[in-house]
């Protein structure tokens, strides 16, 4: 009899373990819920630095998320659930969530919309792009951030823009490399956003088009502009 043991699968141990983190990280999110005490004054410093806390630990919630959902799609095969969507609706869904934390910071956080809109796209992935994407913005504008959608050679355009400093040339693409060529070691970053986002727009197809994603300098003052694009 061998006593050799049973291989391992890493990637479902990997899953399980970013189940749990995320798990744990809810329950931070909902203590500083809690302790923020729902509508605070902006000139509260304490409350604005409790502000920043719950934004980091709902940011590493959303890339806890992003991984699930990546061995979900690479490993079990995920299926969208592609249903009719007034885009209007989930872009103020978006506005609402971050509305609340960007007026504690001082950033002008703006949306516009064609209240007509309607597209066919999965709900819960989209705006977990979205609300990804407004994350990063957050991080690099110097006080406006702009979200809202329109239509584009037939293609639905959900974006993201800001006042910052733009996008890198290198960064300025219609798609998202490999995740291992997105890793920069120097910057620490993982390119986990970037990937995600290719993904999710790639997997949104009709007829003989895709789903893609632009990085652009051509948002607010030359800032930065995110869209995502879908058929």
């Amino acid at each position: 009899m061998s006593t050799e043991p049973e291989p391992y699968d890493f990637s479902l141990i990997l899953a399980n373990s970013v189940h749990d983190m995320k798990n744990s990280v809810g329950m931070l999110i909902g203590a500083l819920d809690e302790l923020g005490g729902g509508e605070a004054a902006i000139d509260d410093p304490a409350l604005r630095d409790m502000s920043k806390l719950r934004y980091e630990a709902k940011r590493l919630n959303a890339n806890l998320i992003q991984l699930l959902a990546l061995y979900k799609i690479n490993e079990l095969g995920y299926a969208l659930n592609i249903v009719e969507n007034d885009v209007e609706e989930v872009i103020e869904e978006c506005f609402l969530e971050q509305e609340a934390f960007m007026e504690l910071q001082g950033v002008v956080f703006e949306m516009d919309c064609d209240p007509e809109l309607v597209w066919f796209f999965d709900r819960e992935l989209v705006s977990s792009v979205l609300n990804s994407v407004i994350n990063n913005a957050y991080r690099y504008t110097r006080d406006r951030i702009r979200i809202g959608a329109g239509t584009v050679d037939g293609r639905l355009a959900l974006f993201v823009e800001d006042n910052g400093p733009g996008y890198p040339d290198a960064m300025q693409v219609n798609s998202a490399p490999d995740l291992g060529q997105a890793i920069d070691f120097k910057s620490g970053s993982t390119g986990l956003g970037l990937y995600f986002t290719a993904t999710i727009a790639r997997m949104h197809q009709h007829k003989d088009r895709e789903g893609y994603i632009e990085l652009a300098n051509t948002g607010i003052d030359g800032g930065g502009r995110f869209t995502l694009y879908l058929p």
